[in-house]
Parts: structure tokens; sequence; C-alpha cells
């Protein structure tokens, strides 16, 4: 029921009919954005983003913010600080259960994702190491780390061992277990494990950040009017901006807001690719 309404609203702010469809996959939002079947498309992932301006000339108008930000990042982290931490190991207590989470090399000194990437010059250290990831189609949990490395001159196939843990908590587990000297997930998914282990903050610590990964957004049709593009992003726009528009988009796609995309934001998923094509190539 949520996406009509988002669909009934954008018709009543435009002043004309909008119907809601939800295709069975990506590859065909992509194209039904490109045969002209559809004009609006949401909840696009990163690299859903890049195909429809890439592939179907789609213009990318609206970036998901959660937690405040429109991005996020990729965090490294690891039970072994002496071998990747530059400088000292800072201790961030958390205000509501004091519960202690450890940081280097500047990292407890960030919020904002626009600052990553922090701590890249350790990731050389990664290679004879063993590797937590999360799942080989996980953006943040493989696919931009390997980026990482590769900027580093380490071979993401060859010069370390990778294991997969299936989830983001489950790789910070390995790390935690000793099952991986090191391991990646989003920030901070250290969290999702404080009630079955209450120490994870203090025994793995947290090193490095990636590149900011952007969210998941908004498309639409590169060839609609310029003022009807912006009376649709309006319209979303001031939607989430309602009580009921809060509750719809969050339901939907756990969507705190909508921000304009930041110029060149999904640019590290093409060079990602690129990357990425290259060396699995």
């Amino acid at each position: 029921h949520n996406r009509p309404m988002v669909a009934q609203e954008i018709a009543m702010a435009l002043g004309i009919p909008v119907s809601a469809s939800v295709p069975t996959d990506y590859a065909s939002v992509i194209v039904a954005l490109q045969s002209g079947q559809a004009h609006i498309a949401g909840g696009l992932g990163p690299s859903q983003m890049v195909q429809a301006a890439d592939t179907a000339g789609a213009d990318l108008v609206l970036q998901s913010v959660r937690f405040g930000y429109g991005q996020y990042v990729t965090q490294w982290f690891t039970n072994n600080p002496d071998e990747f931490c530059t400088t000292e190991v800072v201790d961030v207590v958390d205000e509501d259960d004091g519960t202690i989470f450890k940081f280097c090399n500047g990292v407890d000194a960030a919020t904002d994702p626009a600052e990553g990437p922090i701590g890249a010059d350790v990731l050389g250290n990664v290679a004879g190491k063993t590797v937590a990831f999360v799942d080989q189609g996980s953006t943040s949990g493989y696919l931009v780390p390997s980026l990482g490395l590769i900027s580093a001159g380490v071979d993401p196939l060859s010069d370390i061992t990778a294991t997969f843990a299936g989830g983001h908590d489950l790789a910070v587990q390995a790390v935690y277990d000793g099952d991986a000297d090191v391991g990646v997930s989003f920030n901070d998914a250290r969290g999702q494990l404080v009630q079955t282990v209450p120490d994870v903050g203090e025994k793995v610590v947290v090193f490095a950040w990636s590149d900011p990964i952007p969210n998941d957004g908004f498309a639409v049709a590169g060839d609609l009017p310029d003022d009807l593009k912006q009376a649709i992003v309006d319209a979303l726009v001031a939607f989430t901006e309602t009580e009921e528009g809060a509750v719809t988009m969050d339901e939907l796609y756990e969507i705190d807001g909508l921000v304009p995309v930041p110029e060149g934001s999904y640019d590290i998923i093409r060079r990602l690719e690129t990357e990425l094509a290259d060396l699995m190539g």
C-alpha cells in the first residue's frame, strides 16, 4: 500500500495521473526507464543509480538519508591493533550504557562519511592476512574494501585469505573470535553485537574508513521537461517531510529524508566496476 501512496502524492502535486508499479528485479527498472515506460524510479541501489544514468540516460535527482547522512562507509577493524594502528588507540564511551568502542588512526574523530578515506595508508599491511568480508555481492562488505586493497597494492584475490561471514555483524564476530585478523562492515556494526558480546568494542578496534559510498536514491527519465523533473523532486521531498510521508518512506526503504545527489557521488561505483572488472577479467 505504500508505493501507491507515494504515486498518489506525486500525482496530487503535479496535477497529472501517476501510477505505481513494482518490477520483479532491478534490471526491469532500468529497461523501463530506458524505454520510456517509467519516468520515476526509487529505491535504486548505488549500482542501479549508475545504470540508470549511464544505460538509461536518467537524471539522478535524490539520495536517501539515513542516520543524518546521504552516504556511508566501509570500516576496517582488527583484533591486532599493534599492526594496523599508527596512532594511540582511543576509547570512545557510549553515553547511554558506558560501552567502550576503540578506534585508531583518527577514525574516532570522524562523524561524516564524507571524511573518508581515513587510515588508507595502512591497508598495505592487510597483505598475507585472513580477512572476514560479508558477502561477495555486498558493496560495503566486499566490493569497496576490495577497491581499497587494490589502491594499496594488495590483490584481494591472491594476496590475502578471504572468508565470507554472511553478515556485517558476523564479520565483526569472526574478528572477535580470532577466526580472522581483519574484517570489514558498514560503520559501526560492532553496536549490533554489544548485547551478546559486551566487550566487542574493546577487542575489535576500528582502524580505517573507506571512501564514502553513496546511499540508494531516486532517478527520473532524462527526457522529461526540466520543470516537471523539478516538480517531481519537490513533491518527493515535501511528502517525505510530512508525518505520514516519513512513516511511509521508513516502512518502504528505511529512509529518514531525501537530499539532492552531490556532484560525483556515484563515481566510486563506476571506479569499482572498472577496477574489479579488470581484476576479475
